[in-house]
């Protein structure tokens, strides 16, 4: 079975929200970044958070939090260019990585996006694994809707090139390089489409 690895991309701006929405508190009183970590650590696969190069992770994750998991914080050094920009950071740190080099699935999961399901997830790395030749983008849509979801999944055949991305809104123009390769898969978890960018937004969804 291929090894996976879930990409938490936590280093944009919030420009939107219009303050740091990933320490906005949801009705539980969880902050939105660690609402979208429990659910990522709820697929008990490996997982990587991307920051920005001057977060303090205490601060965002709590010291006790932060400390467990420092060696699963990596930095995104061109944060300020966008989430593309973030991705080439984060793909890049994985291609290098030699303790990761068993690893053949990435899923990029933004961090505003709390309410995905770990069965969704396993649904897609299903899918992602019976594709053989590592060339593969798979992603989730909800049947009768046409709008594209999240996670998104990438075959480390595609690492490469997703690790050039200086800049643009995330993955897309490798996406549309490659439409020959993405599978969508059905599911029934709305939380695919709830991302969270703006306070009236966290209010509907927290």
């Amino acid at each position: 079975m291929n090894e996976s690895i879930i990409l938490v991309m936590a280093a944009g701006q919030s420009r939107r929200f219009g303050s740091d929405k990933r320490q906005a508190r949801l009705a539980d009183g969880q902050t939105l970044l660690m609402a979208t970590l429990s659910r990522v650590m709820c697929c008990e696969v490996d997982w990587r958070l991307l920051l920005r190069e001057d977060d303090d992770p205490a601060a965002l994750l709590g010291d006790d939090f932060a400390r467990e998991h420092a060696g699963r914080i990596w930095r995104a050094p061109q944060a300020g260019n966008g989430l593309g920009a973030s991705l080439g950071d984060a793909f890049r740190q994985l291609s290098d990585e030699a303790g990761l080099a068993h690893v053949q699935v990435a899923a990029v999961w933004l961090a505003d996006m709390a309410q995905i399901t770990a069965q969704t997830f396993h649904a897609l790395r299903a899918q992602a694994q019976a594709q053989a030749d590592g060339v593969h983008i798979v992603r989730p849509r909800l049947e009768y809707e046409d709008g594209p979801g999240h996670p998104v999944l990438f075959g480390r055949a595609l690492w490469a090139e997703l690790a050039t991305l200086e800049g643009g809104e995330g993955a897309r123009e490798v996406i549309a390089r490659h439409r020959e390769a993405l599978r969508e898969v059905v599911v029934g978890d709305a939380g695919i489409h709830h991302d969270i960018d703006t306070p009236a937004m966290l209010k509907l969804r927290g």
